[in-house]
């Protein structure tokens, strides 16, 4: 999803990517549990991230735009590599809580191309 979004080589295409990866996961995810299920499953993401990445903490996933200044105060490798583990924690948390068949569908509406970017991701 964040290559998806523009995460390229700088801080700021990868802050800027996590937030509208943010911001699309909130809007998708909300009506299903809740803008608090999703705040409280981001908080929880980044608290198990935590432990690798120093720089993710709850008030960081507070909303977009701090996690998009948390990542921008970072070096490139780290703040791509914090974002990766934060949504791929959320990923897996979500996943548990509505299944992996929801959860797809979810993604499907937020990135209708999900599938045809895997498919490049897996062939590299």
């Amino acid at each position: 999803m964040l290559a998806h979004e523009g995460a390229a080589g700088s801080v700021e295409e990868c802050a800027q990517a996590a937030g509208r990866v943010y911001d699309k996961l909130h809007a998708h995810l909300a009506p299903l549990v809740g803008a608090a299920g999703v705040q409280a499953l981001l908080a929880r993401s980044a608290k198990l991230a935590q432990g690798e990445f120093a720089c993710l903490s709850v008030a960081v996933v507070e909303d977009s735009t701090r996690l998009r200044d948390c990542l921008r105060s970072q070096d490139p490798t780290v703040a791509a590599e914090s974002a990766a583990a934060l949504f791929a924690t959320f990923f897996a948390l979500i996943t548990v809580f509505i299944g992996e068949r929801l959860t797809t569908q979810v993604l499907r509406t937020a990135w209708p191309t999900i599938e045809e970017l895997a498919r490049t991701e897996n062939e590299k």
